[in-house]
């Protein structure tokens, strides 16, 4: 087994790894994949992706890994060996080859990773190199199964939801800043703890298609009788009939008023509409409360 830079790799011999992690998504999450494939691709083309890659004797690859860095936190985007070759040992070398390198740059402080491990558990492995590891679920549901039914608790009389425009970028993103304050997940993401960091996360949604392709047309915000954005929903489409919640937050002093919820079904009820069949988010699970919701 050999280990080469990614700068040394043509997408070509990935080509096959690509295609299986594609249907692993597709099969297990109804998730598109390709276009963070195209992505790694176009920086794979140009040398500019950071990460590594195994090579057996045979010369074949077996899976690969890349990493970016905005100090001070380093992200590792992505750990992938295909199942035919998928053994602990091909992925702790990876994972050390990795943070060996991420360790040897002087300004990084902090690196954070969500990986869905579709065929190893990942998670040993981080624990051995000092990592904090959280437990998330991913959830989905039917729009089939779906209705208007269900009670409201809590009253959410005086607040309205208005569909995503502009304007209301920077007040959405001090709603998820204030949200995650004192928070379960404050600790997981390194932008949640500070407001700069916020509206580079919101900047990502809305921007990137990490999490899907936003979609303004279902993405909402609560305000109330005084025009404060109190609550947000960024929603975004991650494969032909599916969407996804990539952000809800309510700001603390609105909590427990049934905002989140108003959201939501807000949400399900347009995604039905639009003509989606699933929609799906990620929890932690020490969140209990957002679990729960």
């Amino acid at each position: 087994m050999q280990v080469v830079s990614l700068s040394e790799v043509n997408c070509e011999e990935l080509e096959e790894i690509f295609q299986q992690e594609i249907r692993c998504w597709r099969d297990e999450l109804f998730w598109d994949h390709h276009p963070a494939v195209a992505l790694i691709k176009k920086h794979m083309s140009s040398r500019s992706l950071s990460g590594f890659a195994v090579k057996a004797e045979t010369g074949v690859f077996s899976g690969y890994s890349y990493y970016v860095i905005n100090k001070p936190v380093a992200y590792i985007g992505n750990i992938y060996v295909r199942s035919e070759d998928a053994t602990v040992e091909i992925y702790a070398k990876l994972l050390s080859e990795i943070l060996h390198s991420l360790r040897s740059k002087e300004k990084v402080r902090r690196i954070e990773s969500q990986i869905f491990a579709f065929n190893c558990d990942l998670a040993p492995l981080f624990h051995q190199h000092g990592f904090t590891a959280t437990k998330r679920y991913f959830l989905s549901l039917s729009l089939d199964d779906f209705t208007e039914g269900g009670k409201t608790l809590i009253r959410t009389s005086g607040y309205r939801v208005l569909r995503w425009e502009r304007r209301f970028f920077f007040p959405a993103a001090e709603v998820i800043y204030d949200a995650y304050r004192g928070s379960p997940d404050h600790e997981l993401c390194h932008d949640y703890q500070s407001r700069q960091g916020c509206i580079r996360l919101l900047r990502n949604l809305v921007e990137n298609p990490g999490c899907g392709s936003f979609t303004s047309a279902t993405s909402y915000i609560a305000s109330d009788t005084a025009r404060r954005v109190c609550a947000v929903l960024v929603s975004s489409k991650i494969g032909p009939a599916t969407g996804m919640v990539a952000q809800i937050s309510v700001r603390k002093d609105c909590q427990r008023k049934g905002l989140g919820s108003l959201l939501l079904r807000t949400y399900f009820r347009k995604a039905k509409k639009s003509g989606l069949k699933r929609v799906s988010l990620s929890v932690s699970e020490e969140n209990q409360g957002a679990l729960q919701l």
